[in-house]
């Protein structure tokens, strides 16, 4: 009976203790997490000072240059001419806030950042990261250039490892601790630890990771967060008022002040609005109608970098008839993010499960770098609402990330 009642006693200990220990491991993750959103929210307003200064005339020379030959392959009969300027301002700053916070690689190797060392590994990555921690690791001399043939070969040999599972935290390490930040205060060394900064895939790149070891996931743009399903593709139709990408309001046709005709299919449901709320913390709520009975947009289906709709009306009016070029060729999900769409970045802890419940960050195939849930977790899902729902809602419950309340961040 002794024995019995230690057995019993040391498995109670057992139970506590790991409750204690993963409550640790939230909680320092959580400070991890913290810290990375006031360093995010540093770096975007440096970039807002910035694109309203120098950078704004270059961007948009860029973008233009872009939009007339999407396909950067000489031939300029596909391109896209007589995009409004305004419409171009906000595309560029929607492009250059791509570079600056790239999620994959491949968003470096735009705007003339080419990848001429180490090929698939941008420059710009591997002058201020890859190089010099290739040099440390030969012992070389800090004056030894960072293209120096030892250093190309090092780099390049861990290079192999690469996983691209990891490159948003990859990624993320590197717009906020060494891509320059547009002047924002530097990093102080100390801010973080060395079990928060690991290389997991040993390819030479440092991961910023939770407490389970795991790289955290930046989502920049996480619209498929707030709408599930809307058009793929998304392509207005102009000839249609009420298609499935207008969003849904009241008009007053006979202009007696009172709404009579509902246009426009897009809305935002109580459950969309309820379980985007678990990873962003902050939603506002459902619109309320006017004592006239108007009811205003939705928030939600509104671009904070684009209030007026402005990048919708351009998609409507260039959509590729009646002469018209497709500014859709650029501005789509797979570039960019769902119009019309609330967005803020997101920083992603899978939490103790370790499984996130949503597509990762460089699955654009299934809109992963739109922060979709995982439609696919039992074998049958499609895009849009999730197979298993209630799978899904038990996965992302736990998830920590820089806007909701397990974080207790904004």
């Amino acid at each position: 009976m002794v024995i019995t009642i230690i057995g019993i006693l040391m498995s109670m200990s057992v139970v506590v203790m790991l409750g204690f220990l993963e409550t640790a491991e939230v909680e320092a993750t959580s400070a991890t997490i913290q810290k990375l959103s006031r360093l995010m929210e540093q770096r975007t307003e440096a970039f807002e000072r910035a694109f309203n200064g120098v950078r704004k005339q270059q961007s948009m020379i860029a973008m233009r240059s872009l939009l007339a030959d999407p396909n950067k392959d000489g031939d300029r009969s596909d391109g896209i001419f007589g995009v409004y300027d305004e419409a171009v301002e906000i595309l560029a700053k929607k492009a250059l806030f791509r570079f600056e916070m790239p999620q994959r690689l491949e968003e470096r190797l735009l705007f003339g950042d080419p990848d001429t060392n180490v090929p698939g590994m941008p420059d710009s990555i591997y002058l201020a990261i890859a190089a010099p921690r290739a040099r440390t690791t030969l012992g070389l001399p800090t004056s030894t250039a960072l293209n120096h043939p030892a250093i190309i070969t090092e780099v390049t040999s861990k290079w192999a490892n690469h996983n691209t599972l990891t490159e948003s935290a990859e990624l993320l390490y590197f717009a906020l601790f060494a891509s320059g930040g547009y002047g924002s205060s530097s990093v102080d060394a100390d801010r973080f630890t060395d079990v928060e900064i690991l290389d997991t895939d040993n390819d030479g790149l440092p991961e910023i990771v939770d407490a389970w070891e795991q790289p955290l996931r930046f989502y920049r743009w996480p619209t498929r967060l707030i709408d599930w399903n809307p058009p793929t593709p998304f392509q207005p139709v102009l000839a249609n008022v009420s298609d499935a990408t207008d969003v849904m309001m009241n008009i007053d046709t006979d202009n007696d002040n009172v709404p009579d005709t509902t246009i426009g299919q897009r809305a935002i449901s109580g459950d969309q609005r309820a379980v985007a709320s678990i990873l962003l913390k902050g939603l506002p709520p459902s619109p309320s109608a006017f004592p006239n009975g108007v009811l205003p947009r939705d928030l939600l289906l509104t671009d904070p970098d684009d209030p007026v709709g402005t990048l919708y009306s351009e998609l409507e009016r260039l959509n590729g008839l009646n002469g018209f070029p497709l500014l859709a060729a650029e501005f789509n999900e797979a570039k960019y993010h769902t119009p019309d769409t609330f967005h803020a970045p997101l920083i992603v802890s899978a939490g103790p499960d370790e499984a996130i419940g949503l597509y990762e960050p460089n699955d654009t195939a299934n809109l992963g770098n739109l922060a979709a849930y995982n439609a696919d977790l039992n074998g049958n899902g499609t895009l849009g609402e999730p197979a298993d729902f209630a799978a899904m809602l038990d996965l992302i419950t736990d998830n920590i990330t820089s806007r909701n309340k397990i974080a207790g961040t904004r």
